[in-house]
């Protein structure tokens, strides 16, 4: 009987032993579980912090990009599509460079007769383009000092809407590769006006009366070793031509129809 109560003793010590260890699974399982934390649902309708501070930025970017001035010509604004592949985006730009030429009432050489008239110099640039729904034709015309100034010209009348003289000193603002770019660039273009003996405006006639049509961006550049004028004409039909126009006499190299 003495050797039967030793061994229940010791069943029943293993058993005791048993339940503590349980015991201490399941108090350590209860203290590692935690608590899922409440699920917020926002109301319909409800923008948050971020969405609305977004929202706020783009009203603001638009405000911003809205010019001062209000041309006689107008056409909707055009709004930033999906980027699409190279074609489709020259497609575009070709569609909107049309509708552009389609609503002005004059053309490029006009432009730069009135930008000149009011800002004696030689014209190097002229782009047909759309500011806020504003039809108007961005003529950059050079001093003889060398001064660039951005004059703003209706498509509708030939007024001067605005201009705008680059101010030397936000230079010192850039790093240094960009003032060594700027500098090359402006060198560069110096040296293109010095060697050119015909305007924008005189190439932009030797274009038309080669094909005829409407100026839309005339650029004085270098091609081949030769001081060129790139003007762009676009026909009735639509039909848009790279007419190569040589800066020292007027004489049409050549002409590319896209």
């Amino acid at each position: 009987m003495a050797t039967t109560s030793k061994v229940k003793k010791v069943i029943y010590s293993s058993l005791f032993g048993l339940g503590l260890t349980a015991g201490g699974v399941t108090l350590a399982s209860a203290a590692t579980t935690q608590e899922k934390p409440p699920t917020t649902i926002e109301a319909p309708g409800n923008k948050t912090d971020t969405e609305s501070t977004d929202s706020k930025a783009t009203e603001h970017d638009e405000a911003d990009e809205k010019p001062d001035y209000t041309s006689s010509v107008t056409v909707p604004v055009t709004k930033e599509g999906p980027e699409g592949s190279d074609a489709d985006e020259a497609k575009a730009d070709r569609a909107e460079q049309a509708k552009l030429e389609k609503v002005a009432k004059i053309d490029a050489k006009a432009a730069s007769k009135a930008a000149t008239d009011k800002v004696p110099g030689t014209v190097d640039e002229i782009d047909l383009d759309e500011e806020g729904g504003n039809v108007v034709y961005e003529v950059e015309v050079t001093a003889k000092d060398g001064t660039e100034t951005d004059v703003i010209v209706d498509a509708g009348n030939g007024k001067i809407l605005a201009q705008e003289t680059d101010d030397k000193s936000d230079d010192k603002d850039h790093e240094s590769d960009d003032k060594g770019d700027d500098a090359d660039d402006k060198a560069e273009q110096a040296k293109l006006e010095k060697a050119a003996k015909i305007d924008a405006r005189a190439a932009s006639k030797a274009a038309t009366d080669k094909v005829p049509g409407t100026v839309g961006d005339v650029e004085l550049d270098e091609v081949d070793g030769k001081v060129v004028y790139e003007v762009e004409v676009t026909a009735k039909d639509g039909t848009e031509t790279d007419v190569i126009v040589d800066a020292t006499n007027g004489k049409v190299l050549s002409q590319q129809a896209d």
